[in-house]
C-alpha cells in the first residue's frame, strides 16, 4: 500500500491564461518643422499676367451721374511686388486718360465763343500702392487684408488757354473706385497663387506612409501625425516663408514593412504661438520570444532543480514564452516530486507563470520581476504540488531570466541615426542626429519584448520645390 502511494503520479494541467490587452503607452509627441517658401518673383509674374492693357474704360460723358468725363485707366508698366514681415506691397504704375466736357455755361467764363460745348483731354500717370497682409484661417483659406491708395506722379489738370483747371478732386472718386476693383482682383490673384493647403495635404499624406530607412535590414520610419500648426507668415523680401509644424508620434520599426493604414484627412490648422522644435524619436530594442525561449531552454530544459535539502526536485521538460497584456508569460512543462521521509509525492503537468519585464538602463539588462503562477495554474497545483507555490522554484527561475540588450540597443541607436539621414521621403530631406537616449517603457508585441527607447536630438528638414 505504501509503495502504491509513493509511486502514484498526480497531474497538474492548467489552462492557458486568458488573453488580456496590453495598456497603451502614451508618448510625448514631436514636432517636425517643415519650412515652406514661396517666391515673390513668381507671384509677381503670375499677377502681371493677369493685368494687361486697359483696366478701366468709361467712354460716356453721361454715366457716373453725368460727370462729363471720359476716363480710361491702363497699365503702363509691370506691377512690382516686395514683402516685409507678413505684408506684401504692390506698386501698380497706371496711366489715366481724361477727356472732360465743359458745358457752355461754364466754358463762357473763360472764352467768348458762346453757345457750344467744348471738351479737353489730358493724360496723367499715377502709382497705385497696395499693402496686403496675409494670413491663413483654420480651414486653410488664404485671408488677405489690404490697404490701398495712390500717388499722382503729376497733378491732373485740364488746360484752357492760359488757365489750368485742377481736376484731381473730380476724377479721384473714379480712380478710387477703380483702385477698389483692382485691389479685389489682386487679392484674388494672391489667394490663387499662394497655395498652402495643397502643399500641406501632400506633406500630411506623405508623412503617414512608411518611410524606408534601410531596405536591406527592413527598417522603416513611421510617423503618425496628430495635428498641424503654422507660424506667422514672414518674408525676407525675396520670398514668403511659412513654417508648418506637424505634431507627430515618430518611431523606428524593424522587420516587415508596416501595413498601410487609412490616411487621415488633413485636420484644421492651428496657429503656432512659437516655433516648437521638440523632437523625440522612439525605437525599440527587441528580445524575440523565440530567442528568449532558446536561451531559457539552454538554462533549464533537461536540468534538475533541487530545493530544501533536496526534498523538492523539479525537472523542466519544455518551456515557451508568450505575451499576455503587459506581462510576459511562460509555459512550463515539468515533473518532479516532494519527498517526505520514505514517501515521494510525484507530479507532472503543464503550468503557466506570468512576470513583468523590467529594463535596467545602467546595466542594459532585461529581467523579470514578480514572476508567479497565474491563478488557474495555482488552482491546478493545489493538491498536486502545492509546495511549488511556496518554495524557491519561482525565485530561481526569476533570478536566471536576465538578458543583455546592449548589442540590440547599440544597433538600434545606429539605425536611428541612419534614419535621420537616409529616410526616403519625396520632396523632403532630413538631416538630424540622435544626441541623447533614455528608456521610455516596455511593450510586449506578438513577436517579443520591446524596450522602447526615447531619443532626443536635432532635426532639420529641407523641402524641395513642389
Amino acid at each position: 500500500m505504501l509503495a502504491l502511494q509513493s509511486c502514484k503520479i498526480k497531474t497538474a494541467e492548467a489552462p492557458v491564461p486568458t488573453k488580456v490587452v496590453a495598456t497603451q503607452v502614451n508618448r510625448p509627441l514631436s514636432t517636425i518643422n517643415i519650412p515652406i517658401s514661396l517666391s515673390i518673383q513668381e507671384l509677381e509674374n503670375a499677377i502681371n499676367k493677369q493685368f494687361n492693357g486697359l483696366l478701366y474704360n468709361d467712354d460716356s460723358y453721361e454715366n457716373n451721374d453725368n460727370d462729363n468725363l471720359i476716363v480710361k485707366v491702363k497699365k503702363i508698366d509691370a506691377f512690382k511686388l516686395s514683402a516685409s514681415g507678413d505684408k506684401i506691397k504692390i506698386i501698380a504704375p497706371l496711366e489715366v486718360y481724361v477727356n472732360g466736357r465743359l458745358k457752355k455755361d461754364f466754358f463762357s467764363l473763360f472764352d467768348q465763343d458762346f453757345g457750344i460745348d467744348k471738351n479737353k483731354e489730358a493724360t496723367f500717370k499715377l502709382n497705385v500702392v497696395i499693402n496686403t497682409k496675409i494670413n491663413v484661417n483654420q480651414d486653410w483659406d488664404i485671408i488677405t487684408k489690404s490697404e490701398a491708395g495712390f500717388q499722382w506722379r503729376e497733378q491732373p489738370y485740364l488746360e484752357l488757354g492760359p488757365i489750368k483747371i485742377p481736376i484731381g478732386s473730380i476724377i479721384e472718386t473714379v480712380v478710387n473706385n477703380q483702385i477698389t476693383d483692382i485691389n479685389k482682383k489682386l487679392d484674388l490673384e494672391i489667394t490663387k497663387n499662394i497655395k498652402i493647403k495643397p502643399i500641406a495635404t501632400q506633406l500630411w499624406n506623405q508623412l503617414q506612409a512608411p518611410i524606408v530607412v534601410s531596405e536591406r535590414y527592413q527598417t522603416y520610419l513611421k510617423i503618425f501625425p496628430e495635428f498641424i500648426s503654422m507660424s506667422n507668415v514672414t518674408s525676407d523680401g525675396k520670398k514668403i516663408d511659412i513654417n508648418l509644424g506637424f505634431r507627430s508620434d515618430i518611431s523606428l520599426i524593424a522587420g516587415s514593412k508596416p501595413d498601410l493604414v487609412e490616411i487621415k484627412p488633413l485636420p484644421k490648422l492651428q496657429q503656432q504661438t512659437r516655433i516648437d522644435s521638440t523632437f523625440n524619436l522612439y525605437f525599440s530594442a527587441t528580445m524575440n520570444y523565440a530567442y528568449a525561449t532558446q536561451l531559457a531552454k539552454e538554462q533549464f530544459v533537461g536540468k534538475t532543480l533541487k530545493f530544501d535539502n533536496e526534498t523538492q526536485v523539479v525537472t523542466i521538460n519544455d518551456l515557451n514564452f508568450f505575451n499576455n497584456g503587459n506581462k510576459l508569460g511562460m509555459m512550463i512543462n515539468l515533473d518532479g516530486y516532494f519527498r517526505n521521509g520514505f514517501f515521494k509525492k510525484k507530479f507532472k503537468g503543464t503550468v503557466y507563470a506570468l512576470g513583468t519585464p523590467v529594463y535596467n538602463d545602467s546595466t542594459q539588462i532585461l529581467s523579470i520581476k514578480d514572476f508567479d503562477f497565474d491563478i488557474k495554474s495555482k488552482d491546478a497545483l493545489v493538491g498536486t504540488a502545492e509546495w511549488l507555490l511556496k518554495g524557491s522554484f519561482k525565485k530561481t527561475i526569476q533570478a536566471k531570466l536576465q538578458y543583455s540588450m546592449k548589442e540590440e540597443i547599440e544597433k538600434a541607436v545606429k539605425t536611428a541615426d541612419d534614419a535621420l539621414k537616409n529616410a526616403k521621403i519625396p520632396n523632403i530631406k532630413l538631416n538630424g542626429k540622435v544626441e541623447k537616449i533614455s528608456p521610455y517603457g516596455i511593450s510586449l508585441s506578438e513577436q517579443g519584448v520591446q524596450v522602447i527607447i526615447q531619443s532626443t536630438g536635432d532635426l532639420k528638414v529641407f523641402v524641395n520645390k513642389f
